[in-house]
């Protein structure tokens, strides 16, 4: 009797431990997308004086979000924003973005097109699935830079697939990012602009807005343009070339890691890392235009380098410039190379490389004096600029740079020249925002990139 009744308990409990265990599988191992919530023309979200986006709705934008002057649009910290073709942030003057993501939770706005539809897939701009990007316009010089007064935050963020024309018919270049008169009250860091379709990744005109931890990756232009008499301070970049992006503009092309324009301009950077393509396959036959004559015949038509400087001064330290076929330092400005010549601009304790090196220092011929690309090498080489050319890539040893299609590792390994050699001595530097670190390149040991950054984007199925 005994055995009968424990048989009969049995079998009447085992369906009930069945049903809570799958019941426990469901919970824990089944996830649900968040509701979406489309933002269209009429939406009376549009015209409050704050919008603010949460994270447990993903948004997709099917109109352009505009603040002005007294407006906000805040983003909390782990938020999903889609955003349909040709479609825009705007900040103008007087109006505040903030948007502060953190390591673990990053704000992402994103492409709304599908799973590896998003950037360039065919041969003009009608045929790119790209957004226009986040534009911010600050009051500087004219306001006192402070909390208060400064355009917002933006933090722990990442813009993909963002950087078009505006409009087909004028062609206005909007990247991913436009920082344009924005003073230092704005904070900026740990940001990542990936796949702009066929512009820039970040374009800061005017303005001393200070920036680090800054990513530019598989950009269509040029990874970071700095011009108009900015004159902020900016830490850790990394501009991360794809071999098969750069843009399908005609010969007169700058494509570079950064571009130094506007002769106002006078920019303080630190620990920049430019990694270009490094003659992986597929590299596009863009890269090999530095010195291609442009219409009139001149010499300077296509400028492709690790850094371009079109005019300006700057003072660039413990920088990487690495991968470019042909150029790593392309000077085009006769001020410029005066500059270097009094001291007034420098390149000091960076490592410089080029695929040909016969070629990895460029200077416009008979731009200035009698000065050749020679006399640019042997500046910048320098005992007391402590320069160093390295012959191969393979020299950084980055832990693995060039495995795009799985989650590639832009960091320098344990055994890299770069975690030291850094020097922050010069009154420049001398500053609350430059940290003091040992490593020259964007990346230490430290690594700042992990958690919130993502290289493959077209493999990514947000929210599906």
């Amino acid at each position: 009797m005994k055995s009968f009744l424990k048989q009969l308990c049995h079998c009447l409990l085992l369906p009930a431990v069945i049903f809570f265990s799958s019941c426990q599988k469901e919970s824990v191992f089944k996830s649900y997308a968040k509701p979406e919530v489309i933002i269209a023309i009429g939406d009376a979200r549009l015209s409050r004086d704050t919008i603010h986006l949460v994270k447990d709705t993903v948004y997709i934008l099917a109109a352009s979000i505009s603040r002005n002057r007294g407006q906000k649009l805040i983003v909390d910290a782990g938020t999903l924003v889609k955003v349909n073709d040709g479609i825009g942030i705007t900040i103008n003057q007087g109006a505040r973005i903030e948007a502060a993501g953190t390591a673990t939770e990053p704000i992402v706005f994103t492409s709304s097109a599908a799973k590896g539809a998003p950037g360039n897939i065919g041969e003009n701009n009608q045929n790119e699935h790209s957004w226009l990007g986040i534009a911010i316009s600050g009051n500087y010089p004219q306001l006192i830079d402070s909390s208060v007064t400064g355009t917002g935050v933006l933090k722990y963020v990442r813009i993909e697939f963002a950087g078009r024309s505006s409009n087909l018919s004028n062609f206005q270049q909007l990247p991913s990012l436009l920082l344009q008169n924005v003073g230092r009250g704005t904070i900026v860091e740990n940001i990542e602009a990936s796949y702009s379709a066929n512009q820039h990744s970040f374009k800061i005109y005017g303005g001393n807005v200070d920036a680090s931890n800054l990513v530019s990756y598989a950009c269509g232009g040029s990874d970071f343009v700095l011009g108009e008499g900015y004159s902020g301070r900016m830490q850790n970049l990394l501009a991360y070339r794809h071999p098969y992006f750069s843009p399908r503009a005609g010969s007169n092309t700058t494509l570079a890691g950064l571009i130094l324009a506007g002769e106002n301009t006078f920019t303080i950077v630190s620990n920049l890392t430019v990694l270009g393509p490094d003659l992986q396959n597929g590299t596009n036959l863009k890269y090999f235009d530095t010195t291609r004559a442009g219409s009139f015949g001149n010499v300077d038509g296509s400028k492709v380098a690790a850094v371009v400087v079109e005019a300006g001064r700057f003072r660039i330290r413990n920088s990487v410039l690495l991968g470019f076929p042909r150029s790593a330092v392309y000077i085009n400005a006769k001020l410029t190379a005066r500059s270097l010549e009094d001291g007034s601009s420098d390149f000091r304790y960076c490592v410089y490389h080029s695929n040909d090196t016969t070629h990895t220092f460029y200077l416009t011929p008979n731009i200035y004096k009698q000065y050749t690309s020679q006399d640019l090498k042997d500046l910048l080489l320098r005992s007391d600029y402590a320069g160093q050319q390295f012959l191969s890539s393979s020299q950084f040893n980055f832990a693995d740079p060039f495995g795009y299609d799985y989650n590639p590792n832009p960091s320098p390994s344990s055994s890299s020249p770069l975690l030291s050699g850094a020097n922050f001595d010069d009154p420049y530097f001398d500053n609350a925002f430059i940290k003091k670190v040992t490593y020259r390149g964007a990346i230490g040991a430290d690594n700042w990139l992990q958690g919130w950054t993502n290289f493959i984007p077209l493999q990514t199925n947000y929210n599906n």
